[in-house]
Order: C-alpha cells, then structure tokens, then sequence
C-alpha cells in the first residue's frame, strides 16, 4: 500500500530536483551539433605548420638525442618545426616528450613570455590583422581542460587581438600552439560544452570528482525518467475512460507532462541512459586485455633504436615537407614525410623498391598475425570509406584507405591499421563495439546512413531534442509551482 504513494513522492521531488537539468542537456545538445569543445584538431595542426627547413637539419635523431642521454628509451621520432626551427621530438615510453633542436642540438626545456609570443606570430593563425600579446601562465583554464594536453603543461596564453578574438595556448615544454579558441566558439561553448557535460573547471579540475558527480547525476535522472514512466502508464486509460473522454486525468501543465511524458518516454530514457554510458561507468567498456603488448609484436617492441633509424636524404625529399615520423613494423625501422594531412610519402632508408608503397602494403599483411598470434585471423579487408565501426564524427580526419583485421580471441578484437603509413589507427573490441552503439549510437544518433544524408540527421537531431526541451519545459513549470505553492 505504501509503494504506490513513495512512488508519487520519489518522482515529484526527482522531478524538480532535475527538470532544468533536463532542459539545459537538451537545448546544449543542439548546440554541440555544431560548436564543438575548443580543439586542435589535426588538420588545424598541420595546416598551421611552417614548412620545414630541410636546409637547416644538421643532426640526425640519434646524435640529437645527446642532449637527452638521462632518457635512453624512445618511443616515437618526430622531426618537425619550433619556432620555424627543425626540431625533434622523442617521445619516451612514459608519453613524456623531449624537444631538441635538430640545427643545434639544443635541449628545449622551457620557453619565455616572448618567445611565446613569438610562437604564436610564427603560426599560421597569425594573421594581417594580429598583433600577439602576452596574456599569462596558466595549468589549465576552461579550453584547456584535456587530458591530451598534460604532457605539455604548462601553457602560455596569447591573444592574437585580431577581429576574431583568437587565442593561442602555447606550450612551455616545446614552443608549439597545442590549442587555439575563437570569441564566437567560446561564446557558444558556455551555453553548449560547459552546461552540457557539467564542465566548469572548479569541478572539472578533479577528473575523478567529476566522473563520480556525472554517474550519480545520470542515474538521477534515469531513475526520475523510469518512476514518471511508471507512474504515467498507471495512470493512462485507453478504456473506461477519464471523465469527459481523456486518457488522462490531469488538466492544464499536468496533462501536458502526463501525455509528452509518455510519447517521449523512450527517447529521454535511452538520451539520458547513453550520457551516463558516456564515461564508461564501473568499467563497463573497458577492454580484459590490454593492447600495448599486441602493438609491441607488431612495430617490434615498446622502443626504437635510434641509430638504426634511416636518414633521409633531404635534397631528395619532395617540397614542402611540414613532419617527418619514423615508424617500425617488425623492428625494420623507415619514416614518411608528410606534405598535407593525409599526403604522405613512405620510405624505408634506400633507393631499391622498398620505398614503393606496395612494399609497406606487404610489411603491414606480414605483421598483422602478429598481433594476436594465438588467435586465427579470421580475415583482413581494406575500408575505403567511412561505416558505422569506422568513421569520423564532426568531420574529423580519418585515414583512408585503411586494413580491417579481424581476430577470433575471447574480445573478438578488430585492428584498423593505415595503409599510407603502416600505423596502427584504432583496435575495436566487444566492449568498444557496445560502447559505440549504447553511447555514441543511442546519444548521437551516428548512424551511416543518417550521417551519409545530411541534412537529415540534424533535422531528426534537432526535432527529438526540440520535443525533449518542450517535455523538460513542462517539467520546469510544474516543479516551480509546487516549490512556490
């Protein structure tokens, strides 16, 4: 006898605690669609490149790395521009990195207030109508709050004071813009990102106090979505109707969030079911087998030799080059200079065949059962545009064309590996194939064929989120009127 009225009272006061949340999700979520989080993204990156000075390369990676000698293990080489200065960078296998002058030798450690500014001149954001400034030091601040950018922290902040309001974050331990906003994306972004994902940086400055709030948060608003959909199937007649012939006994602002409640009670409920699968709660997506150790078989162990690593003859080299990387498959070490992102050259260190693409292409078949190698390689196809398991979402860059390697181990592990470079671009598992339809699937709606058939996917985007904020709306009116009455 007690269930029914608790059930009333859980919902009703669940019901005002989280009705604005509610509404502020929905109405942020059409703007994420499209003013992203502030982000470097690749393309940006490379675009924003000097080209390299090829002339001005004196060294080579490993009497580079006499500067670094504490370090002795590398993981990644890459040969790229510090104030329009070739440099190398080594990462070691604890993801920190090491900057060195490729013309000097020089250990870059640091840089001053002026060389960030000059940084940030050098760049392709600066423009006719910039003037750089200094603005401070920060940790991070609220663009600034990945985790992708810890291994460059400190950060120096520049304004540009050009008409679009830009600002740089230069990176103290290697001189590189790592991040750079507009006044229009940060503008949107406090009523998209910040209010979306509960991120203003007093709270998100403590990344396990933050994932604890948003879990608890969600499965709020989960239970208050499940209580008023029981509560609301209870209370619908379809016969033996309501006086004056209504399925619903309520009138006015009730009625409305009796009747919207139940219409959108599966849409809200799988919307805020897919937020919490967002931060992978209680370990649900995370991988039993680590991958690192099926990485090492294929490149040839966790780190390279630095005197093995071919030269590039850089008279010979195709103009312009913005990055030169070194890689391995099966410890045989070449590099790929880079012109754009995606317009790469490969070259394993001589003049024979073996700089010729077909060659890698038949490295990468050789290394790939090496992945798993006590699992049968059930087959390996090659991805030439984007599917629901491989594709970029908000346009991001992915490489193509890419091999699909497949796996009969216990996760049933997938491995995308790119054709133009030999690398390693993604491992898909059971658990990440859940996550990418109970989050991204459930959340984003990232089907092919909606994305595929643009402007369809944002008009049924915006239509169920616009039909979530009038449903949450109701919710607002009711519970401001209990809290006032």
């Amino acid at each position: 006898m007690m269930v029914k009225p608790l059930l009333f009272l859980v919902h009703r006061w669940l019901g005002v605690g989280m009705c604005l949340l509610f509404a502020l999700w929905f109405a942020s979520g059409i703007v994420m669609m499209y003013v992203e989080y502030p982000e470097l993204t690749e393309e940006e990156r490379i675009e924003n490149l000097p080209v390299l000075a090829l002339d001005e390369i004196l060294l080579s990676p490993f009497q580079a790395s006499e500067a670094i000698r504490a370090e002795s293990a590398f993981s990644s080489v890459k040969l790229t521009s510090i104030l329009s200065r070739p440099a190398y960078m080594f990462e070691g296998i604890n993801r920190t990195p090491h900057f060195v002058f490729a013309d000097t030798g020089e250990h870059l450690s640091s840089i001053n207030e002026d060389s960030a500014v000059r940084a940030a001149s050098l760049s392709g954001f600066s423009g006719s109508d910039s003037s750089p400034s200094y603005e401070r030091m920060i940790e991070l601040d609220q663009w600034t709050l990945s985790a992708g950018l810890d291994q460059f922290r400190p950060l120096h902040k520049v304004s540009l004071n050009d008409a679009a309001g830009t600002e740089l974050y230069i990176s103290d331990r290697s001189g590189q813009v790592v991040r750079d906003t507009h006044r229009t994306e940060r503008f949107w972004n406090w009523l998209g990102s910040t209010i979306h994902w509960i991120y203003p940086v007093q709270l998100r400055r403590n990344a396990s106090l933050w994932n604890q709030v948003i879990i608890c948060v969600s499965m709020l608003g989960i239970f208050s979505v499940v209580t008023g959909g029981i509560i609301g199937l209870m209370r619908v007649r379809v016969k033996n109707l309501y006086q004056g012939k209504h399925i619903s006994p309520y009138r006015g602002w009730m009625k409305w969030h009796h009747i919207m409640g139940l219409c959108t009670l599966v849409f809200v409920s799988t919307f805020i079911f897919s937020g919490l699968m967002s931060m992978g709660p209680w370990g649900v997506f995370s991988a039993n087998t680590p991958a690192g150790p099926q990485i090492e078989r294929y490149t040839g162990g966790s780190t390279m030799r630095l005197a093995d690593l071919p030269i590039p003859d850089y008279s010979t080299l195709s103009q312009p080059i913005k990055e030169i990387n070194w890689h391995r498959i099966q410890n045989q070490p070449y590099y790929t200079s880079m012109e754009s992102l995606g317009k790469v050259e490969v070259n394993f260190g001589d003049n024979s065949s073996n700089n010729q693409p077909t060659v890698l292409l038949a490295k990468i078949g050789e290394a790939i059962p090496n992945l798993i190698p006590n699992s049968d390689l059930l087959s390996m196809e090659i991805i030439r545009q984007p599917d629901d398991y491989y594709y970029s979402r908000h346009n991001r860059y992915r490489p193509f064309p890419v091999y699909r390697a497949k796996f009969d181990d216990p996760e049933s592990t997938w491995y995308h590996i790119d054709l133009g470079t030999g690398e390693i671009v993604n491992r898909v598992t059971d658990a990440s194939r859940r996550e990418r339809w109970l989050f991204n699937g459930l959340h984003s709606l990232d089907f092919q064929f909606l994305l595929q058939n643009r402007p369809v996917w944002d008009l049924l985007v915006i239509l169920l989120s616009l039909i979530g904020l009038a449903f949450s709306l109701t919710s607002v009116v009711i519970g401001w009127r209990r809290l006032t009455s």
